[in-house]
């Protein structure tokens, strides 16, 4: 006969009414759950699409300017209220934008208000240079081998519309001129470079020029040097900090230390070896450190210096194919971007590091006399036969793509391509390096090494627990262990970070010592335990293996502590840290993946042992009965029987001891020194995706590369659960199914 439970042959309405709206309001809470994580998941994906849209160039408005001569440097002021244009004549002409609010066709050109005009040489075609500093540096030959170097200002008055007002000053730095050349001859090349003002201290400004009789003449403020040239200078280019001069001579790249008033030749490169497209410009990139040569060919390559054999040597990092001969180029002021121009008129935006591309055909009719950025770059000016356009430049990311998030990148100033998350410096001409490599390694291998520590100590206490502990120690023993799953893990970070990191630093050969005996003491007693008689096993109390295994560890941590200042003082030369870092060569940070992986292992114990430990001693008894009365050990029952049965159970507890370790914040932010390295080395610090967010979120500016790689990385910590927990459950369900039948 078959009995049903009240609740099922009850017909009251009220308890049918409660009975479906309790269904109801339950299937109601699942769904909910389900809409919540599909709106944080695409929220987050809202936020990261807009890394890797592509940038967009449109004509904004045309415009002349009353110029006669054919402009070499233009630009604008930093509200794109005024441009100007410094032409072949030697003569700067600043103008008041014109305001247009239709689309601009050829028929719709302005005319440009003229706020400043004045010319800096009396010569028709002198030689000039131009630095983007904070303001507009222009240097100018006045007269024949006579140079002054001029300061552009624009200064906003608030009075009536905060209008922009320039100012034009000549610079102190190197008084009111500078004679180049005694004999009063023209000067070919010129260049100019002023440097940042570093710790407080102003740091002089640097001009070089070449003579028309192959002089090289290089000014450091007021101090002057001179080096005689075997052959015509083709172009010259300084770098931002102004103590390297780049001297192109047919397929030779001369590279110059200048120090002072020392100036000397650090190295020459031959350009036939490197690529056989003979060189047509150079300029320098953003930061003034790496320098762009344009090739006949339409490639575009990149050099820096790299340390061999201890001493820099400038090397061609990245080459880019643009164009049909690529005849313009204008690089951002503050990012690695620019924008080049070929013969064909066919604008191209590329980001040298991350190497995201975009080119755009037919941008303009002909080859433009000039080309330049605005100091925001939300805007290119381009200048055709004196007539003035000017492009609005949406480029929002430039510094993200595929390849720098996931790829090796060769970054200025280092040896090679690395994986490299360093989003902040004081330095300003610091690129953000935003791989997600380096945390995404730091959070696998923070949870390989918690697991390491975990699983073992969970499993084997889970296991004892429900199968050989008695009842009444069972009773205590198991809410005790669940009651250290409720401790705070800012509580553990804190003492990993300030007491257990220094403990293990001053400790290392007991630490070590410690972990190798552990394990043979356990191994050992049990051996001796198998070795007891069964009768005299049978006569001793319940649970008499705890009363000897607890003193045999205490008695072996004493052993560890005591014993390893001894080893340190023998085999290790009386400094564990120092022999390891300068005898091994192995890295040491004293919050490191040990302390952690010790820590993390602590905070996850309790969640492995209270799922494993359930689903044990679940096991229905009758399948151990069955097995103990057909002449199985207790050992071949756990190990057969118990272990195969309760499997699916100890594996959901082994997946959500990963989950809790892998989205752990609290615990690695004090416990790990948060070092984005990739090292496998246990002594080395690392940083986690979880830490990553908590450490830079609060630092970032909302809608910035940073802060949407930040939730990027917050995505990716979201797909990593997801995943895990899918695969976890899977794989739960193939083992149920399998020994369910037992």
């Amino acid at each position: 006969m078959t009995h049903s439970s009240p609740s099922l042959t009850d017909t009251r309405p009220a308890r049918r009414f409660r009975d479906k709206l309790t269904r109801q309001t339950v299937r109601l809470g699942g769904v909910m759950v389900l809409v919540t994580l599909l709106l944080l998941f695409f929220y987050l994906l809202t936020v990261v699409v807009p890394l890797f849209h592509q940038a967009s160039v449109s004509l904004s408005e045309r415009f002349t300017l009353d110029t006669t001569g054919v402009p070499q440097y233009i630009g604008a002021d930093t509200r794109n209220q005024l441009v100007y244009g410094l032409d072949d004549r030697g003569v700067l002409t600043v103008a008041k934008r014109p305001q247009q609010f239709e689309t601009p066709t050829t028929s719709t050109v302005q005319r440009a208000q003229t706020v400043l005009q004045q010319p800096l040489s009396s010569m028709d075609k002198p030689a000039i240079s131009r630095v983007e500093a904070s303001t507009p540096f222009l240097a100018v030959e006045k007269t024949p081998g006579r140079v002054a170097v001029w300061q552009l200002r624009f200064r906003t008055q608030y009075q009536s519309d905060a209008s922009v007002v320039p100012q034009l000053s000549t610079m102190s730095a190197f008084g009111r001129e500078l004679v180049v050349d005694a004999k009063a001859q023209p000067l070919s090349q010129l260049t100019v470079a002023v440097p940042d003002s570093l710790h407080g201290q102003t740091i002089p400004p640097v001009l070089a020029a070449v003579t028309q009789d192959n002089r090289l003449v290089v000014y450091r403020g007021t101090q002057k040097s001179m080096v005689p040239l075997s052959q015509a200078v083709d172009h010259i280019a300084l770098s931002g900090d102004g103590q390297r001069l780049f001297v192109h001579q047919q397929n030779r790249l001369a590279i110059w230390r200048i120090n002072g008033n020392d100036l000397a030749l650090r190295e020459t490169v031959n350009l036939d070896n490197v690529i056989a497209s003979p060189v047509t410009k150079m300029s320098m990139l953003a930061g003034g450190r790496s320098l762009l040569l344009q090739h006949q060919s339409g490639t575009v390559t990149q050099w820096f210096d790299v340390v061999k054999n201890g001493e820099p040597s400038l090397t061609e990092v990245r080459a880019f194919s643009l164009g049909e001969g690529v005849a313009r180029l204008a690089p951002e002021r503050h990012r690695k971007s620019l924008a080049t121009v070929d013969e064909t008129g066919r604008l191209s935006l590329v980001h040298a590091t991350s190497e995201k591309q975009r080119h755009f055909d037919a941008q303009f009719t002909a080859l433009p006399d000039a080309l330049a950025f605005t100091p925001r770059a939300n805007g290119l000016i381009a200048v055709l036969d004196n007539q003035w356009q000017w492009l609005t430049v949406d480029n929002p990311h430039p510094e993200v793509s595929i390849h720098s998030l996931w790829q090796k990148v060769w970054y200025e100033g280092y040896p090679s391509p690395q994986y490299v998350w360093q989003s902040t410096s004081a330095d300003d001409s610091f690129e953000a390096k935003l791989s997600v490599v380096p945390v995404i390694f730091g959070t696998l291998k923070v949870a390989l090494v918690s697991l390491i520590f975990a699983v073992p100590m969970a499993i084997g206490a889970a296991i004892y627990t429900a199968y050989f502990m008695s009842s009444a120690l069972r009773r205590w023993v198991k809410p005790t262990v669940e009651t250290i799953e409720a401790l705070p893990t800012v509580i553990i970070g804190f003492l990993a970070g300030l007491w257990l990191a220094p403990w293990v630093e001053s400790h290392i050969a007991s630490v070590f010592l410690l972990l190798l005996l552990v394990p043979i003491i356990l191994l050992g007693l049990s051996g001796v335990w198998r070795m007891i008689p069964r009768y005299v096993r049978r006569r001793l109390p319940d649970n008499a293996q705890i009363v000897v295994i607890i003193p045999a560890l205490l008695i072996v941590g004493v052993i560890a502590t005591y014993l390893g200042p001894w080893l340190e003082q023998v085999w290790l030369g009386g400094d564990a840290r120092q022999f390891i870092t300068h005898e091994l060569g192995i890295g040491y940070d004293q919050r490191n993946a040990l302390v952690v992986g010790i820590a993390m292992g602590f905070a996850v114990v309790p969640t492995i042992f209270s799922i494993a430990e359930d689903a044990i001693f679940s096991v229905p008894p009758h399948l151990k009965n069955g097995a103990l009365a057909l002449g199985a050990t207790h050992w071949q029952t756990l190990t057969r029987v118990v272990l195969l049965t309760a499997s699916p159970g100890i594996f959901s507890a082994v997946m959500m001891g990963l989950g809790r370790a892998v989205g752990e914040t609290m615990i690695v932010l004090m416990a790990t020194g948060n070092t984005p390295i990739m090292d496998w080395n246990l002594l080395e610090g690392l940083r986690t995706l979880s830490a990553n967010i908590a450490v830079e979120m609060p630092e970032s500016e909302v809608g910035s590369s940073h802060y949407r790689v930040l939730f990027l990385t917050a995505f990716i910590l979201f797909v990593f659960t997801f995943v895990f927990n899918t695969l976890a459950e899977l794989i739960r369900q193939r083992l149920r199914d399998k020994y369910s039948n037992l």
